[in-house]
């Protein structure tokens, strides 16, 4: 067995949030003199913050905020981040102060951010500190004023500055704006295309295709739903976004993909089996002494059994010997008693007449000598004899009219007789030809193998059109609007009126409307209700007989090439899907029925990108979102933007993304158009460090609202730089 063959199996249990622990930092005496900024990269599914002037922020969470009730300490509670989804109670009261990728609940926005500066250590009354903020691209002006309103009034921040998060991890990884560029920026609710040129983002020519993270785990979840209906665990979002992030894949032919998975030969390569955690059934094992008692307990029980049999035989021989002895005594009292009392005894005896009498004791002869060859343990070989004819050739008026029925009687006995030697000499020629077509065969088998097998094939191929054919056909009748049903029912209709039907309907004549009332569908369907007919037993058989020749004589045909093994539900493509290839599916298997296959879907969830249609978006796909960007841009423009494209967001990191944005992009253009495409070194956290290299860079500090400018310009007031949103007029 090949390794491409063996299925990968993975885990997959409920996630469980382990809460990290933040110290509070101890170390803020060296930050409280300085006017080092604290940069906080404010994501809609996870929040990082720390001082500008290290590498790394110094906490991450998810940006929710829950408010409960403790049973245990019998008092309310305020979770943020990872405590929000440790205990079950703040789990399911969990909400973020995202609204998409846009804040709308600054009451939760504020416990964030008091979560944040308690965990840094500042101690003081206010911020004393310069901040910087990133958020997505587009942000209403509504939601910018009421944050700059939080800072500013309510941690009297000194100063404040907004960034995009794109831009930013777009500048941490060595980008300057001047080079121009295309940013594609996949996150958690949405993907932006943004185009660089000229020191900033043209946020005028941006687009946003609503499809990210969370909208694929709905969708994957979805898919999982549908394709198992009746899975015995409930799948939860947390695990279909683990199904996403560990399995899916972006296809560089999506189509080609398609046909890989109906190939059962590569379909190993890409399914993989997903196991729930179960508890197997308690089997238990018994003893040696147990099973031993238990063997013998069932012996005994048979011995029995046996014993009551061979009783039971024995009795009912000496009942049939009773009776074959009183039949035989009053048969031979026929010559020593008058003929009309040997008559009454004859019927008081229960019989019809001497006939009757004779047959009888002729089935308990054979009756008791079976039962008796069974006893001594001989095997009989039944021989029929000849019926008695020796009434046949005697005319009628030489026989009186017992005679008479007796003599017809031989004759139907005698004919009976004669049918079955004829149909037995018919069958034993038959089996004659069969041995010598057998052996012609053989004969063609051996002279020239090739051909044989390729007649053999050839005649079973055509076997397997004619069943094919009438599946067909009975799946047509079934259905009234077939051309099939409508023909056969007209022809119904016809043998069921009595008025002659005529050779052409003229017009004007009434129209036939047999077939539209549904008590004629009852009756044509009760006449289509047919069971297995004669040919196709006839065709299945001499298919099997066509089977067995190549399973034994053509090393290419295996046991899995059989028409029972093609025509198998096991072996439909939505079965195989839902339930894998190997190890074959057992109903009654308790681990298999806790599996999961997902294949089809790994590369159907990221596909949305490029086919939004897929899950009903009306939206044009990534590719021809760049396109129609770019196209906007004169010659030399487009040139300096398709060297530069540049993936970042956590929904990036999906393997395959970047040789698929190349690969559809390059047949688009001319073939001299260089296309280079670039993932962030790391999708997840360069949006921070690029933050933070923003806040240390001591020429970008123009760029930072000020109190005063607050005071005097109010909350909507902003200053725009390369790395921002640009002022909505």
């Amino acid at each position: 067995m090949v390794e491409a063959s063996i299925p990968r199996y993975y885990s997959l249990e409920e996630k469980e949030y382990v809460a990290p622990y933040y110290n509070i930092r101890n170390d803020y005496k060296k930050y409280q003199s300085t006017d080092t900024p604290i940069v906080i990269d404010n994501g809609s599914n996870q929040c990082r913050a720390g001082w500008s002037n290290e590498k790394s922020p110094s906490m991450i969470f998810d940006n929710v905020v829950s408010k409960y009730k403790d049973r245990r300490l019998n008092e309310n509670v305020l979770a943020v981040g990872m405590d929000a989804l440790a205990d079950p109670a703040a789990k399911s009261n969990a909400r973020s102060p995202f609204d998409g990728n846009v804040v709308c609940d600054f009451e939760k926005m504020e416990n964030i951010l008091d979560y944040i500066f308690v965990v840094l250590g500042i101690n003081t009354s206010s911020i004393h500190h310069p901040i910087l903020l990133t958020e997505a691209p587009c942000v209403p002006q509504y939601s910018r004023r009421h944050m700059t309103e939080l800072l500013f009034e309510g941690y009297r921040a000194p100063s404040i500055a907004y960034g995009i998060d794109s831009l930013f991890s777009y500048h941490a990884n060595g980008g300057t704006m001047e080079d121009g560029g295309i940013i594609i920026s996949s996150g958690n609710t949405a993907t932006h295309v943004i185009p660089t040129l000229g020191g900033k983002g043209v946020l005028s020519k941006t687009k946003r295709l609503a499809y990210g993270g969370t909208q694929s785990s709905e969708y994957m979840l979805k898919l999982m739903q549908l394709k198992y209906p009746t899975f015995p665990t409930k799948m939860s979002s947390g695990q279909a976004q683990d199904l996403v992030n560990h399995h899916a894949f972006v296809a560089k032919d999506y189509e080609a993909n398609l046909k890989t998975i109906e190939n059962k030969d590569t379909f190993q390569d890409i399914d993989r089996i997903i196991q729930f955690p179960f508890t197997a059934p308690v089997i238990e094992e018994k003893t040696v002494e147990e099973l031993a008692r238990q063997a013998a307990k069932r012996e005994e029980n048979s011995k029995r059994l046996r014993e009551a049999a061979v009783k039971s035989r024995l009795e009912k021989l000496i009942v049939r010997e009773e009776q074959m002895e009183a039949f035989t005594n009053l048969k031979n009292l026929k010559g020593s008693i008058k003929k009309v009392e040997w008559i009454a005894q004859l019927k008081e005896a229960g019989f019809k007449d001497e006939a009757d009498l004779d047959d009888t004791i002729k089935q308990l002869d054979v009756a008791i000598q079976r039962a008796r060859n069974k006893e001594l343990g001989i095997e009989e070989v039944e021989e029929k004899e000849a019926p008695v004819s020796n009434l046949i050739h005697i005319p009628d008026d030489q026989l009186d009219e017992v005679e008479k029925k007796e003599k017809r009687k031989q004759k139907l006995l005698k004919a009976s007789y004669d049918a079955r030697q004829r149909a037995k000499k018919a069958k034993e020629e038959a089996r004659l030809r069969d041995i010598e077509m057998a052996r012609i065969e053989e004969q063609k088998r051996r002279d020239d193998p090739v051909s044989w097998v390729a007649g053999i094939k050839q005649k079973r191929q055509h076997v397997i059109e004619r069943l094919r054919q009438r599946k067909r056909l009975a799946s047509e009748l079934a259905d009234r609007r077939s051309r099939a049903s409508q023909l056969r029912m007209k022809s119904i209709a016809n043998l069921a009126s009595d008025a002659p039907v005529a050779k052409r309907r003229r017009k004007g004549n009434d129209e036939d409307t047999f077939g539209q009332d549904d008590d004629d569908w009852a009756i044509y369907r009760e006449i289509s209700r047919d069971d297995e007919s004669d040919e196709e037993e006839e065709d299945l058989s001499e298919l099997n007989q066509y089977e067995s020749l190549l399973l034994q004589y053509d090393p290419d045909f295996l046991p899995e090439h059989s028409y029972e093994s093609m025509s198998s539900p096991t072996n439909t493509l939505m079965h195989i899907l839902a339930r894998g290839m190997y190890p074959p599916y057992d109903p009654t298997d308790i681990e298999q029925s806790y599996q999961l296959h997902v294949n089809v879907e790994r590369a159907r969830v990221p596909e949305v990108l490029f086919q939004p249609s897929i899950i009903g978006l009306d939206q044009a796909g990534l590719v021809e979102t760049v396109n129609d960007i770019v196209k906007t841009f004169d010659i030399n423009q487009r040139e300096k933007l398709m060297q530069n494209i540049f993936l970042t967001g956590g929904f990036s990191q999906l393997p395959g993304l970047s040789q698929r944005i190349h690969g559809s992009l390059q047949p688009i253009y001319p073939v001299h158009t260089k296309i280079k495409v670039k993932r962030a070194n790391d999708p997840v956290l360069d949006a921070w460090r690029g933050a933070a290299m923003f806040a240390q860079d001591q020429s970008k500090t123009q760029y930072f609202i000020t109190r005063s400018d607050y005071e005097e310009y109010g909350s909507e007031y902003m200053k725009e730089h390369g790395l921002g949103n640009i002022i909505q007029k």
